[in-house]
């Protein structure tokens, strides 16, 4: 089976990239959302068979924020608060939208009146457990975006959302992009704002909530349907009652409207018993035959970071990049191994580069390595080789 999204987030992960959007039907190039029967949008967040579900970047190229994207082969791998997430065959994006505020706001979650179920910065372990969701989409006024110095510099976005005030640390790649190169962007009252706001995984016994993508909507230039052949036809949906659950400073609620949601088991099953699982050729690799990085030497270099990381244009690979050319290509000993290194990576991606072993070993040295030349002010920015 075969669902199209229209992509709301898309960041860094792991080497990777996590994609994620709103269900659209589509019908003669109109966009129509797949809500439950609350008026939840529905998300899918594809992922990957790696341990963290990464998409790898040769399958993430030419898909952005707010293009409709075709995921073909879904197969349901929803659990818990990560109910979203789908196995997926391969991703293309069909066209790409600059949707003006009224066509986002139908878009926003209007059932819950806090985010994730509290009015704090992040949730318990035991909150996130009993939760159903781990994504939404909030439409905001007068935010401010600000740097938050107390400890490591971290660009924050402070907004309003239904009476209550938040403050979340911003994970945007491309925001934060534009935050380095145009101080001006830290300022006081933004004008409208979408915001999607994500769980982050556990860290010092809490899930952060996450700024992850902040949309401006088009107010000139508005595209807000594509032209596409073959559209499926339109999809009931029929999810039971949610059951709630609040975990948040010992008090439990059952009023719907303010809960992190957790819905019952049947009523996922039934949700997705149409799905057929998706096949894979080869037990020995996380990757299906599509999601296998094709990238894995560009320019001759970088063959085993390339083949763990899944692309030779990602944060981690720039960085060693930078390493090699401007550190390791200086010395005599640097120029000896990267020699060693083009003689006899290119022979271990070929006989272990497809074993899940091979990266499982390998990533968790690089992964130390590359944060260690962060550190040392090797920047993880796009780069083009010397």
């Amino acid at each position: 089976m075969d669902k199209y999204i229209l992509c709301l987030a898309n960041s860094y992960k792991h080497g990777g990239r996590c994609i994620a959007g709103v269900e659209v039907e589509l019908k003669n190039g109109s966009l129509s959302i797949v809500k439950s029967q609350y008026g939840i949008p529905l998300w899918i967040r594809p992922i990957s068979h790696s341990a963290a579900g990464e998409v790898p970047m040769s399958d993430a190229r030419g898909i952005d924020v707010l293009s409709v994207v075709k995921v073909r082969g879904v197969s349901y791998a929803g659990n818990g608060s990560h109910s979203e997430d789908y196995y997926y065959q391969s991703l293309e994006s069909v066209q790409s939208l600059n949707p003006s505020d009224s066509f986002l706001k139908e878009y926003t979650d209007s059932w819950h009146t806090t985010i994730f179920g509290n009015r704090g910065r992040a949730l318990t372990p035991e909150a996130f457990d009993n939760g159903d969701y781990s994504v939404m989409l909030i439409r905001t006024e007068k935010a401010e975006v600000y740097l938050d110095t107390r400890y490591e510099p971290k660009p924050r976005i402070k907004f309003v959302h239904n009476g209550n005030i938040y403050d979340f640390p911003i994970t945007d790649p491309v925001f934060l992009d534009r935050l380095h190169y145009n101080n001006s962007l830290y300022h006081p009252d933004y004008g409208t704002l979408y915001i999607v706001v994500s769980l982050g995984v556990v860290h010092d016994g809490w899930h952060s909530k996450l700024a992850a993508t902040i949309i401006t909507p088009a107010i000139s230039g508005i595209k807000e349907t594509i032209t596409v052949q073959n559209s499926r036809p339109a999809q009931i949906i029929n999810t039971n009652s949610p059951r709630i659950n609040v975990v948040s400073n010992n008090i439990s609620s059952s009023r719907p409207s303010s809960s992190f949601q957790k819905t019952t088991a049947d009523s996922i099953k039934e949700r997705h018993s149409t799905i057929t699982p998706v096949q894979y050729t080869s037990p020995r690799t996380n990757y299906s035959q599509s999601q296998r990085p094709s990238n894995t030497s560009n320019n001759g270099g970088c063959y085993i970071a390339t083949s763990i990381y899944g692309s030779y244009d990602c944060p981690e690979v720039w960085t060693l990049r930078r390493f090699r050319d401007y550190t390791l290509s200086k010395t005599y000993m640097g120029l000896l191994f990267i020699k060693l290194y083009y003689a006899i990576s290119p022979k271990l991606i070929k006989w272990f580069g497809e074993y899940s072993t091979f990266r499982h070993i390998f990533k968790p040295i690089l992964d130390i390595f590359v944060n260690i030349l962060k550190n040392k002010g090797y920047k993880s920015t796009p780069y083009k080789d010397i």
